[in-house]
């Protein structure tokens, strides 16, 4: 994994918006999120931590798929967090939006990303001896990194994994 592409949020400015810190701004001003994690999570420094309403509650904006699209926002009071689906309404219509949970905690998207960004970048071909194996560990080890956002066969990451284990989505040069 190239951790180098991961960096920390603002701590001053997460501190303004989170005074009693907790586990939400440990991990991002720890860890951090990817600069782009093979385009599933990409960082918008210009969005960065924009405050909004979500149905669960006030959130900040983490990034967003590389299309923006689908954009990833913890709500404050929970640290969980939810995908925004669709265009932000401009004025101009068709700025329909759909909400759900992505992960049950920033930790949790940070280790789902970490297995995501890993498989990405392992190398293997889907021609491989042993990648079914290798796939099945990898499924495997994004569940344990966030059971919960796998808990429906219709959430975001149980539907992106599913297409690893159907050979959809393979690593990159595979």
């Amino acid at each position: 994994m190239a951790e180098e592409s991961w960096l920390p949020y603002d701590g001053v400015a997460l501190a303004r918006l989170v005074p009693a810190g907790g586990e939400v701004v440990d991990a991002l001003v720890g860890r951090g999120l990817p600069v782009d994690c093979c385009r599933v999570f990409v960082r918008d420094r210009e969005r960065e931590l924009e405050v909004r309403e979500l149905p669960a509650g006030r959130a900040v904006f983490l990034g967003a798929f590389e299309d923006g699209v689908n954009s990833y926002w913890p709500v404050l009071g929970s640290g969980a967090v939810w995908m925004v689906r669709g265009y932000d309404d401009d004025g101009g219509g068709g700025g329909e939006q759909g909400y759900g949970l992505v992960n049950s905690s920033v930790v949790g998207l940070q280790k789902v990303l970490a297995v995501w960004e890993e498989f990405v970048r392992s190398g293997w071909s889907d021609e491989d001896d042993g990648y079914e194996e290798y796939v099945e560990r990898v499924v495997g080890r994004a569940r344990d990194g966030d059971p919960e956002a796998f808990g429906d066969e219709e959430a975001w990451w149980a539907r992106l994994f599913e297409e690893v284990e159907s050979g959809v989505l393979v690593p990159e040069g595979a």
